[in-house]
């Protein structure tokens, strides 16, 4: 369990790794957490499931679903991810997330 989860580029045990936990988002099993991945690698991945998973006809997902993760370029926009977040967590009312 972690309050954010920022990923950097990686290997294959990296990307299964967050693709459980985009996929523990996706069935609400964590909640109102963000998912950053950093790096120019991610974002063709992002893009890669939404042309399939989304097809007409075949949706395996949700256009919801494929705006779990956010893609940024570098860790200082990562940063900046978690900290829009995190000023949000700090004015919702109390028990909403």
């Amino acid at each position: 369990m972690s309050d954010a989860y920022i990923v950097a580029p990686g290997g294959i045990g990296t990307v299964l790794e967050s693709m459980m936990i985009w996929q523990l988002l996706q069935v609400r099993h964590l909640h109102d957490t963000p998912l950053v991945f950093t790096g120019s690698m991610w974002k063709g991945l992002v893009e890669w499931a939404s042309a399939q998973m989304l097809r007409p006809g075949f949706e395996l997902a949700s256009a919801q679903d494929m705006q779990i993760p956010r893609c940024v370029d570098d860790a200082e926009q990562a940063v900046a991810v978690i900290r829009e977040h995190h000023a949000r967590w700090l004015t919702a009312p109390a028990g909403a997330a």
